[in-house]
Parts: C-alpha cells; sequence; structure tokens
C-alpha cells in the first residue's frame, strides 16, 4: 500500500533513517529510531499534527494494528518502507509541522481572552464529570481532593504553581507528577505537558519566566526516565515548546479569544485524544495560561 505523508513534524529526520516498531494502535503507529531514545510516529489524517509525527492521508477503515513491534523500516530518498508490509510512505510534498507558542502573546487583562478562558475552563469540568475522569480540574486545588492520583496530582500541582509565580523551581512537584497514574501517557505527564503549553504562551514578556520554563523543561526530560517511552516523547518536545497541533490551536483560540462555538469545537478536539489524556493535557494548560497571572481572574 502507497500512502503519501500531509505534513511532517519538526522532529522528523530531514535525511535517510532507519527504524523499528515500536508499538501499534488503531491510527498511530510509533517508531523508535535506530540508537536514539524518542520515538516518531505515523498517524491518521483523522489525528492532529505532532511534533514528532508523520500525518497520512489513508484510506477509510485503515488500522496501524497489523503491524508488529520490531519491525524494520527504513527511510531513504524520502520514501519509508516497511521491510515486512506492503506500506510504502512518500515523504516528500509534505508540508512542516511546527509550533509557536511563545508568539501567541496570551494577554489574560483581554476580557475576551479571559472569557475564553472562563468558558474553556467549564466546558473542560463538564466534560471531565460527564467521562468519570479520574482528575476532574477545579477540584486539583482544593485539599479536600479525593485520594491515590488525583490527590497526589493536586498536590503536585498546586505546589508546581506556588512555585512557578515565585520563579522557584520545586523538583519534588515535578518528580511526583512524572508517570503518576495509568495508560499508555500517565496523567502527570499529560498535566505537564498542557502547564508547559501554557507557560510557553505567557513567559515571552519575562525574561526570569522564559528562564523558569526552559529549566523546568531540562528537570522534567532529566526526570522522564521514570515514566514510558510514548510519554517521554511528549514530554521531551513540550520542554522544547512544541506540542500536537490540537493544543496549540486551543491555546490559540482562547488567546484570540474565539468565540463559543469555535472554542467548542477545539477544546473538544483536545480533550478527545486518548481516554483522558487530552483533558489532562488541556487542565495543565489552562492552569499554565493562569500560572503568572492574577489569581483572582480565574479559579485558584
Amino acid at each position: 500500500m502507497y500512502l503519501p505523508a500531509i505534513s511532517i513534524g519538526y522532529a522528523v529526520p530531514d535525511g535517510n533513517f532507519a527504524a523499528s516498531v515500536h508499538s501499534a494502535f488503531r491510527s498511530a503507529l510509533n517508531l523508535r529510531l535506530n540508537r536514539e531514545n524518542n520515538l516518531l510516529t505515523l498517524i491518521a489524517s483523522s489525528e492532529g499534527d505532532l511534533p514528532q509525527g508523520i500525518r497520512l492521508d489513508v484510506p477509510d477503515g485503515f488500522s496501524f494494528e497489523g503491524f508488529q513491534t520490531g519491525e524494520p523500516a527504513v527511510c531513504k530518498d524520502s520514501i519509508l518502507h516497511f521491510e515486512k508490509s506492503s506500506l510504502t510512505v512518500q515523504l516528500s510534498g509534505a508540508r512542516c509541522w511546527k509550533c509557536d507558542l511563545p508568539a501567541l502573546k496570551f494577554d489574560p487583562a483581554n476580557p475576551a481572552v479571559s472569557a475564553a478562558w472562563s468558558f474553556v475552563w467549564e466546558v473542560l469540568n463538564k466534560q471531565q464529570r460527564l467521562s468519570g475522569a479520574e482528575i476532574i480540574a477545579e477540584k486539583l486545588f482544593h485539599a479536600s481532593a479525593r485520594a491515590g492520583v488525583p490527590h497526589k496530582a493536586g498536590e503536585a500541582m498546586r505546589d508546581l504553581v506556588d512555585a512557578t509565580r515565585r520563579y522557584d523551581l520545586d523538583r519534588s512537584a515535578v518528580k511526583a507528577l512524572i508517570g503518576l497514574g495509568s495508560g499508555l501517557t500517565p496523567s502527570g505527564d499529560d498535566l505537564l505537558v498542557g502547564y508547559l503549553t501554557g507557560l510557553w504562551c505567557t513567559g515571552q514578556d519575562k525574561n526570569e519566566g522564559m528562564q523558569f520554563v526552559a529549566s523546568l523543561g531540562e528537570t522534567i526530560i532529566d526526570l522522564s526516565s521514570k515514566t514510558n517511552d510514548i510519554s517521554r516523547t511528549y514530554l521531551y518536545h513540550a520542554a522544547q515548546g512544541q506540542v500536537s497541533s490540537r493544543l496549540a490551536n486551543l491555546a490559540e483560540g482562547i488567546r484570540r479569544g474565539e468565540n463559543p462555538g469555535h472554542l467548542s469545537e477545539i477544546a473538544e478536539a483536545a480533550m478527545s485524544v486518548g481516554h483522558t489524556s487530552g483533558m489532562d493535557a488541556v487542565t495543565g494548560l489552562l492552569i499554565g495560561l493562569a500560572a503568572w497571572n492574577d489569581p483572582g481572574t480565574f479559579y485558584f
């Protein structure tokens, strides 16, 4: 089967490379580059762009689930070929995906921006309650949060926000979140990806703010050995200011103070990733956007 790539993330190598299948799912196939730790991800056209992603124009009903772990793949002259299957991917001609979060310049003093943030916060909490999610955003900052993962996540996020506002990194808060929870991307990791996204959007006018974001990113990468390969890849790119198009699009929509109809659409797209991963990442995003702003403007 021949499939053309629609878009390619900034982290995908420009030249030839060799890899092997790390894990396969219905709409995503993770590849490990030979002699490297981070992953590349082939994704169906119905999914959002990823920093490490190659988004493919796939036919209806297509699934990556038939690929076997360890199957070799070789890219030569912009053709990615899998040696034990019939899939060939044409990389040339695809557009490059790379977001620019600092350029968003989130301004909470703008009433439209504040209203957009509040609207998404309400949509998020409603969706989390309806889906029975383990983590409910509005409860993270309540000392009475449930035991287990919600309690640990809430305690760590409160400490991390306090440290952010002091520009004094709390390594223990980061350590508590890395790998916290179950799933392909644990909830604590998703919170950190979203939180980094929010800080990248708000720290551009604060020299000490950008220094803090850089230090936080380095700390997350240093501690990321506590989590799995897939989650570690997302954390690595978030530390560089690079996240999925769905999360970046939501940050952009809030920054622009979009109308509720459009915000609902892009928030739903961001929240729908995985079982709860999207909702956890959006939780982190909203907290990160508010971390350096007047706490009275928001909900914590």
